[in-house]
This record gives C-alpha cells, sequence and structure tokens, in this order.
C-alpha cells in the first residue's frame, strides 16, 4: 500500500506537537505567525498567502496571524524573540529589509537572534523609467552615470533599503564608488512610482509587481532586471547579459525561536517544504507575480549570512552611519 507522504508529515507533526494522533487530524493544529508590517504589507501578503495554501492543502488548522508594525520590523521581531520561547508552533516572517535595517540602525535584535528556517518566494528586483524618459535603456542610463553621477536620479525606499543596496551594488560593480549615487528616499512603494511619472527620479527599483500595472498601461518602462534569467512576459535583459554579474532579490521567508530543539524545528521545516511543493502554492506564486526561490534550512542560514556580509560592506562604502 502506498503511503501519503503528506499523511505521514500530518503524523509526525502530531505526535510531537499534540502528543496523540487522532484520526485524520491536520499537520498541525495552530500556526502562530508573526508578522513584521502592518496588513496589505509584503511581508504580510506572504503571510496570506501561506495561510491560504496551509490551509487548501489540509496542513495546518487554525492559523493565528498578529501584525505587529514600527521599528523597520525590529519591534515585531524584538517581541518575538522575548515572547515565543519554546514555541513550536511559531514563526515569523523576515524579507531581504530585515537583514538591512539592523545595519543601518542601531537596534537590539536582528536575524542572529532567532533561527532562519526556510526562503519561500520572492520577487527579483527591476529598474524602471517613465515611457517618455530619454533614458532609452540601461546602457544609456550607465553611460550618463558614468559620465556624470550627479545627473541620474536612482528612487527607492527608504536610506538603507533594498533599492538604496541594490543601486550601490550596481554603482561599485560598475566601477564607481557607491557614494556616488545619486539616491532618492521614499516612504512607500506608491510614492517611487509617482516619482518616476512625474520624472522626479531617472530611474526607480523596486519588485515588478510594484510597476506592472503602469508598465502594462504603457506609462514605465522596465529597462533592466537583477534575476538569473529573463523574466516571462517582460522585454527586458538581464543585468548579467549586460555585462553586470548582480543577482538581487527581494525574498521573504520565516524564522523560528532559538530555543527550539532540532526535532521540533524539523517539523516546520517539512511543513513548508511540504507546502512549497503543494498545487495550491504554486496557484498563488502564479496569481500573484511571486518567484519560488524556496531554500531549506541550512542554505537559507548560509544566505543569509552572505547578504550580510555583502550587505555591510555596501552600507560602510556609503558612508550610512547606524542612527
Amino acid at each position: 500500500m502506498m503511503i501519503d507522504r503528506r499523511e505521514t508529515l500530518a503524523g509526525l507533526a502530531l505526535g510531537l506537537l499534540a502528543g496523540t494522533m487522532p484520526a485524520g487530524a491536520q499537520a498541525i493544529r495552530q500556526l502562530d505567525v508573526t508578522v513584521p508590517g502592518g496588513p496589505g504589507s509584503g511581508l504580510d501578503q506572504a503571510a496570506r498567502g501561506v495561510e491560504d495554501a496551509l490551509k487548501a492543502e489540509n496542513l495546518a488548522g487554525a492559523i493565528r496571524i498578529a501584525n505587529v508594525t514600527g521599528g523597520g520590523g525590529m519591534i515585531a521581531l524584538s517581541q518575538f524573540v522575548t515572547t515565543k520561547e519554546a514555541n513550536k508552533t511559531a514563526v515569523v516572517f523576515q524579507g531581504a529589509g530585515t537583514v538591512f535595517f539592523p545595519l543601518t540602525n542601531k537596534t537590539q535584535v536582528s536575524l542572529a537572534d532567532v533561527r532562519p528556517l526556510a526562503r519561500l518566494a520572492g520577487e527579483y528586483e527591476v529598474m524602471a523609467v517613465r515611457k517618455e524618459s530619454d533614458v532609452k535603456d540601461f546602457k544609456d542610463l550607465m553611460a550618463r552615470f558614468k559620465a556624470n553621477p550627479g545627473s541620474v536620479a536612482w528612487g527607492g525606499g527608504s536610506p538603507g533599503s533594498t533599492e538604496n543596496i541594490f543601486f550601490a551594488r550596481l554603482a561599485k560593480v560598475a566601477g564607481l564608488q557607491p557614494r556616488q549615487v545619486n539616491f532618492i528616499p521614499h516612504p512607500n512603494t506608491g510614492e517611487v512610482v509617482i516619482s518616476a511619472l512625474n520624472g522626479q527620479a531617472t530611474v526607480v527599483g523596486g519588485g515588478l509587481q510594484d510597476f506592472i500595472t503602469q508598465v502594462e498601461a504603457g506609462k514605465l518602462r522596465i529597462i533592466a532586471v537583477a534575476s538569473p534569467e529573463r523574466l516571462q512576459g517582460i522585454d527586458a535583459p538581464t543585468l548579467k547579459e549586460l555585462g553586470y554579474d548582480i543577482v538581487f532579490a527581494n525574498w521573504r521567508g520565516v524564522s523560528v525561536h532559538k530555543s527550539l530543539d532540532d526535532t521540533s524545528a524539523k517539523v516546520l521545516s517539512d511543513l513548508f517544504r511540504t507546502m512549497v511543493g503543494s498545487p495550491r502554492w504554486k496557484k498563488i506564486l502564479v496569481d500573484r507575480g511571486w518567484l519560488d526561490l524556496y531554500l531549506g534550512e541550512k542554505d537559507y542560514q548560509a544566505f543569509i549570512a552572505e547578504e550580510t556580509r555583502i550587505a555591510k560592506e555596501i552600507i560602510a562604502d556609503l558612508g550610512i552611519v547606524p542612527k
């Protein structure tokens, strides 16, 4: 008789988390999710997508999502560290900004205080200009930047944000100093789009979903993507094609409390590994324009360590002093 892998996972999880395994039980009875950001934020959307997939695939029963705003995600992380010790069903979401913010601000916590468990999905960074821009393409943009760095206004999030780090890396690879990037910060994605449309920013960066509506309306043009291969449906070259060895993504992942033993952490690790292979999750990725960027625990931790190393170098180059 063939054994259903999902039923096997369910039995293991309930045996560990509940001590018993009732007939027809689900993989876990409850998942306690902390989201650093308000409803509708990028991390909240990721958490809601996970909730959808886990319930649709009968991998979880009740899912409790707590949104905690402020402090660049560090208030949520701090609360998670102090209140979720030994909680075998608690996870906290994080993204690229969760790595960068502690490096540019004097925070009491960082991802070093939790146990990164799985990278789930994300979007590769894209670069966009308004349709009427006299910047013809990426090569034209970089020619202008090299000739007169201050003449190019690069639009993105706050200082030290994903876009700030991305543009600084691009400058460094181009042989210029990251401090030469004339970075224009914005409080949110909507303001970044407006800045591009009204010409305040020469070029803007972000995820494809940040700009897709304006691209489809013919108001913005994508001139380059920081993905390993061209993005389906987008007529724009990768930075690698253009001679810039940069792959850069705004990713979403989950961590558990550091107090968890390996057996308990594996239950949740197996849960997310099963989820990312499920039909419902794959449909969610397509529907929301996300990419499958799944990494298991060891690979995810190594990825964060490397992202942190590179970010520290860039931030030092930018001369950003932690506030």
